[in-house]
Order: C-alpha cells, then structure tokens, then sequence
C-alpha cells in the first residue's frame, strides 16, 4: 500500500512540474535605424579616406572596410587602399535601448594605386629607382625558408644552408620603380607545393606591386602583390611584410595560401639577397 502511495505522489509532482508557466510579456525597444557616416578623402592623398560614424547612441559600431585596417570598432578612422577599384564600407551598430543591429554600406572608388616616392626602403627595393630595376635571389644561407605556425617562428621548417633546389636558386624576384612592376623571372621552371613539390613549368604573371609603409604586422612595411602572385614559394600569400631590408639584404613574411590564392594558416619568412 505504501508503494502505491509514494508512485501516486511521484506523478503527481511529475504533472505538476510540466505545468506550462506563463511569463510576463517583454517589451522589446525598437530595432535601430540604419547608421549615418562620412566617407572624406585625406587632403592630397587618394588612397586614404576618413571614415567617421555620426549617428547617435550607439554602445557597438563594427566597421567592414575592405581596405586596411580590414576592421574596427572606432568612432572615427582612416582607412587606407593600395589598390585602385571600387570597395564598399559597412558601418554595423547597436544602440542604447534598441533592439538587434543595423547597417550601412557606401561606395568608396579609389582612382590610382598608391606610389611610393622613392626614398629609403623603395630606393632599396628597385635599385634607387632606376630604369632596370632590382632583381633579388634566394640566399644560400640556413634558414632561407624558415615555417611556422605564427608570425616570425619557425617550429615546422627550417632549410639547410644550401639546401634549396636548383629551380629555387635561379629565380629572380624583381622589381622597378618606374611602373611599380613585379616581374618574376623563374627560367620556365617552379616548384609545385600543391603537387608534391616537384618542378613544373609555370609562367608568371608581371604585374604592379604596391610598397604600403606601416601597414604590416607590428607596423612592419609591406610588398603588395597581386591575388596568385608570390615571391619565395607559390603557397605563400601576396602580402609580404618586410623584416629587414638593406642594400644587400631583404628578409620577408607571408602567410600561407591555398591553392586558389587565399590566405591560409601559418607563416614563412624567407631571406633574399642583390642580385
């Protein structure tokens, strides 16, 4: 009889426990309007534009550039494209009281791709900018490639000094001021990371190349390429950012790349010298 009491009672706890409970209606604020900002030029520069939000109460903002830096979160900021072409600026937000997010997208065209003047580090790279250019070559020391899973370490690989294949020592990495032109000179052959890093024929493609001052990592300079260019080994990205570069010297570090050219994980850094 007392089981049938205790069963009873376990039940009966159990209907009660999955009695729906109603909960008091929440009143949500409205959804917010779609953010104002301002897209202006740089005095004399037509590559850098200021981006500024100039809506009201809004506790989040999110900036989508498509130019460097690729993203932020500042009320107000200036946004530099090496490229010539046409990019859109997102501005995302919240505000106080509100209820989800908004956005806002404009245009911004940029009309030329930036050119260095030729002091310093681009009178290094192209031979003080004159008309043939500078050409740069794998050097031979250890560590010529060096692979990581981070910026600037080297737990994967390091080569052997020396220890690089013929095809690699004979490839000219150049660059002219005049034009701002990339031209990778290969002798018809390239090793091929995506096909067990045999030596293939491959035909480069020349094109511009973009010097871009502190834009890089820890406020690095950097070598902008194009998407599908390279310089060092076909699986590293077209953003190279200069460690050091001398008269005689050039140490760089990209990303990886897939295959189709986008960015990857991990890092190399690869060392160069004059031809």
């Amino acid at each position: 009889m007392m089981n049938k009491i205790i069963v009873f009672l376990l039940m009966m706890i159990t209907i009660l426990s999955c009695d729906p409970q109603s909960e008091k209606d929440v009143t949500l604020g409205p959804l917010p309007g779609s953010p104002d900002f301002t897209v202006v030029f740089v005095p004399n520069d037509s590559n850098r534009v200021v981006v500024t939000d100039v809506s009201s109460d809004n506790f989040s903002r999110l900036w989508i550039t498509g130019g460097n830096p690729t993203t932020s979160k500042l009320q107000s900021d200036t946004i530099y494209f090496p490229k010539k072409g046409e990019y859109s600026i997102t501005l995302n937000i919240s505000q106080t009281g509100g209820n989800g997010t908004a956005s806002n997208t404009k245009k911004v065209i940029i009309t030329k791709d930036a050119q260095a003047p030729c002091t310093g580090a681009v009178g290094l790279l192209t031979g003080e900018c004159g008309p043939s250019g500078k050409c740069w070559k794998f050097s031979q020391v250890g560590g010529a490639i060096t692979v990581g899973p981070t910026y600037g370490s080297g737990e994967w690989f390091k080569s052997p000094a020396g220890g690089l294949v013929p095809s690699q020592y004979d490839d000219r990495y150049c660059f002219t001021f005049d034009g701002a032109n990339f031209d990778y000179k290969n002798q018809g052959m390239t090793v091929n990371p995506f096909n067990g890093y045999v030596d293939e024929p491959f035909t480069p493609v020349t094109g511009p190349y973009t010097f871009s001052a502190g834009t890089g990592q820890n406020g690095a300079d950097q070598i902008i390429l194009n998407k599908g260019q390279f310089m060092g080994t076909r699986d590293s990205y077209f953003e190279l950012d200069i460690v050091k570069l001398t008269e005689t010297e050039l140490i760089i570090r990209a990303p990886f790349a897939k295959a189709n050219g986008d960015k990857a994980d991990g890092w190399f850094e690869f060392k160069f010298v004059a031809e």
